[in-house]
């Protein structure tokens, strides 16, 4: 009993012990928590105050780099819808927008958690106004809701209800320019053929007068005398015969009478016989070759029949041209599909072929005629042999005779049909002229034509010399040109040669270029209504912010004062009254920009003219009468409107479609068609330059900003230290302090 109360007295004390060896550990360990927790709390605000540094700082960056862009040029801006970068210190702005942030607002019992500082900023400037891709960007920021909607509106709507008409007229004029030389290629071809048949068969005329001149008639008896053909020859024969035997048989005493007579008639005979032998030689040659001559141009007017035929069926079987074609697709409110009637000529244009039964006949009179030509020769070939007796005194007269006159009635014969005024040429003449029935009237269509295009072309041509304006003009002229090409060469931008090509003087050429005109026209109003958004917005900016000439000057040149016109024109010459026709053209001489613009206009107002031309002279029969009657129409008409633009600024699109289209209309069509490439935009920026004195390669639009700042740490700045070399830390620790670069960028 005693052993286990002594037992449990022993291990109460041990216990006693035990605990005093334990007394204050919780507070240790307490300690280590509370320290733990005070280094995770000391990182962690730390680290959340410089994450909110970082966020706070981009913030400042942007703020900063905002407050010095909006310091752009309100000029520019009012004048063109631009922006750039003003002449201010930009770095200044920033600077001062940043340290406005940073002070205090004067409230003594606020706490700053993020007490950021300042060290350092910079302002980069970069992407001038003067660089193509970035001109373009404005412009399209500027142009991209307006744009679309009035170019349909305004212009394409407009020229959509024409689209099947003139596509038609496009392809006729196409065609007929093809068929028109070759049919008069081919008319001469026939000409030539003509007219070698009547030469091969003029050849005769010679021989002829060595056989029996005249041709007709028989042959008398006569005394020697002159003897100039084989029918003098017989004439004489009978005589000669008795005058030979009268001194053959005489009297030996008696001297011989007619021996001068008689040597003369042998000699002369002999001369006519020989020179009879070597006239049927020429004739045979000369004939041989020239009804060779007319062979070839027979088949050469076939060939080109035939060229005539191919053109045809190409011009049937070829494709709409996608302007056209996609015409129909553009969706324009309130715009007609169609509201021309389409010309219908080129169906009529096989009437210009000639068939296999024409050509046929012309080969079988030909061959006739050489058939005609080889019997004529033959009888006066064997003439020389029929005549020899006649040197003799055995011959007989009669047989001369029937000889001679049979020669020359086949001769005459020949002659009579197919020499001058002949009967069968005639008529193989008139056969030809029976599909030419009315080429003298579209001759003298053509004509006019030439005659009217010419009144046209004269205000044109009086533009183009209207150069020699005041200095100050050309001056301005040089300097905006110089702008010009620093422009290209800041872009390293080749420039584009233009040449002052005056109007073509031949009514078709002009009609011809004209269509072409109004083909590309509609496909470019199809590229820029379904595609290319960029040519748009260049169009219509520069038509929007670049003025241009006044037509109503020009009415003063079309009724014939071109004399006195220049110095009434010298103000409308400077490029700030041109300047969109200008930025179109390019020239730097004070009348050719508009007077190119004129030519233009005329084209376009020619090829719709001629289109309703195509479908009012339809009735007049031959398709080239046609195309030559609605040309004269297309000229006569496309004059007036231009008067009527000169007068009224605007003129109705077409009969068909009245419409009004204004100068600048005009002008905008013609940008859209070829006014979208570098060298118009380095004109515009030259223009800008000149009126504004800014060099838009200058002028930036694009900023990038960097910001240093600084925050004391509050705690445990080493422990930062070694966080940073792990990459946890938004920055860079100096010391007790947290740097953050950042960067902020912005563009107009």
């Amino acid at each position: 009993m005693k052993r286990r109360i002594g037992a449990g007295i022993r291990r109460a004390e041990r216990l006693r012990s035990g605990w005093r060896q334990t007394e204050g550990s919780v507070s240790v360990f307490l300690i280590m928590v509370l320290a733990f927790v005070f280094l995770f709390s000391a990182v962690l605000i730390d680290y959340a105050r410089m994450a909110a540094a970082s966020v706070q700082g981009e913030r400042l960056a942007r703020a900063g780099v905002r407050s010095a862009m909006s310091a752009y040029d309100a000029g520019l801006r009012e004048q063109y819808g631009l922006f750039a970068f003003g002449g201010s210190d930009g770095d200044e702005i920033m600077a001062r927008t940043l340290a406005d942030s940073f002070h205090k607002s004067g409230r003594g019992d606020g706490f700053n958690l993020i007490a950021l500082g300042l060290d350092s900023s910079t302002l980069e400037w970069s992407r001038p106004m003067g660089s193509y891709d970035v001109f373009r960007r404005q412009m399209g920021e500027e142009m991209k809701y307006k744009a679309p909607v009035d170019f349909a509106l305004e212009l394409a709507g407009k020229f959509k209800p024409l689209s099947g008409a003139m596509e038609e007229a496009s392809r006729t004029t196409e065609l007929f320019a093809k068929l028109q030389p070759l049919y008069d290629k081919r008319e001469a071809e026939l000409d030539r053929m003509l007219e070698r048949r009547r030469q091969a068969a003029e050849c005769a005329r010679t021989p002829l007068t060595l056989i029996k001149n005249p041709a007709a008639g028989g042959i008398a008896d006569s005394s020697i005398g002159a003897v100039s053909s084989t029918a003098d020859i017989a004439a004489q024969y009978d005589d000669y015969v008795w005058k030979s035997n009268i001194d053959m048989y005489r009297g030996p005493k008696k001297p011989a009478m007619y021996t001068h007579a008689i040597t003369s008639y042998r000699e002369q005979s002999a001369a006519v016989l020989s020179g009879l032998g070597s006239r049927l030689a020429v004739w045979q040659n000369d004939h041989a070759l020239l009804i060779k001559q007319a062979s070839d141009a027979l088949n050469e007017a076939k060939i080109i029949n035939e060229e005539m035929s191919e053109a045809i069926k190409l011009a049937e079987s070829r494709s709409a041209g996608r302007g056209y074609d996609t015409a129909d697709s553009w969706d324009i409110p309130n715009s007609q599909a169609s509201a021309a009637a389409r010309p219908n000529l080129r169906e009529q244009a096989k009437q210009l072929v000639l068939d296999s039964a024409d050509l046929l006949g012309m080969e079988n009179s030909l061959a006739a005629q050489e058939a005609a030509f080889r019997d004529s020769f033959f009888r006066a070939s064997s003439l020389p042999g029929a005549m020899s007796p006649a040197l003799g005194l055995n011959g007989d007269a009669g047989a001369m005779k029937a000889a001679v006159t049979g020669a020359a009635g086949t001769v005459d014969a020949y002659l009579s049909d197919y020499g001058n005024g002949g009967g069968v040429i005639g008529r193989d003449a008139a056969e030809i002229e029976k599909h030419r029935g009315s080429d003298n009237q579209r001759k003298e269509l053509e004509k006019e034509a030439k005659t009217k295009l010419g009144e046209a072309l004269k205000v044109a041509d009086a533009l183009r010399n209207l150069n020699s304006g005041a200095k100050e003009v050309l001056e301005r002229y040089e300097l905006l040109n110089q702008y010009y090409e620093e422009s290209n060469d800041y872009n390293k931008g080749l420039a584009e040669d233009s040449a002052d090509e005056p109007a073509k003087s031949d009514p078709y050429a002009a009609e011809s270029e004209a269509m072409d005109q109004m083909d590309n026209l509609y496909e470019a109003l199809s590229s820029v209504l379904l595609a290319s958004r960029e040519r748009l917005f260049q169009t219509e900016y520069a038509a929007q912010y670049f003025p241009h000439f006044d037509l109503s000057q020009l009415k003063e040149i079309a009724e014939g004062s071109a004399e006195e016109v220049g110095d009434k024109l010298k103000e409308q010459l400077d490029p700030h009254s041109q300047e969109l026709e200008y930025i179109l053209y390019g020239f730097d001489k004070p009348g050719l920009n508009v007077a190119a613009a004129y030519s233009e206009i005329f084209a376009a107002r020619l090829a719709i003219r001629t289109m309703e031309g195509f479908v009012k002279k339809a009735g007049m029969g031959n398709p080239l009468l046609v195309a030559a009657a609605a040309l004269v129409y297309g000229l006569t008409e496309a004059v007036k409107d231009m008067i009527t633009l000169y007068r009224e600024g605007a003129v109705p699109l077409s009969e068909y479609v009245p419409a009004k289209l204004t100068y600048r209309d005009y002008l905008r069509l013609f940008l859209a068609l070829h006014g979208s490439g570098e060298a118009e935009l380095s004109r515009m920026l030259a223009l800008i330059r000149l009126n504004t004195g800014i060099n838009p390669a200058e002028r930036s639009t694009y900023a990038s900003a960097e910001v240093r700042l600084g925050m004391r740490l509050w705690f445990l700045p080493g422990i930062m230290k070694l966080l940073q070399h792990s990459g946890a830390v938004p920055g860079e620790i100096d010391g007790h302090t947290f740097f953050k670069s950042v960067k902020a960028d912005f563009a107009y």
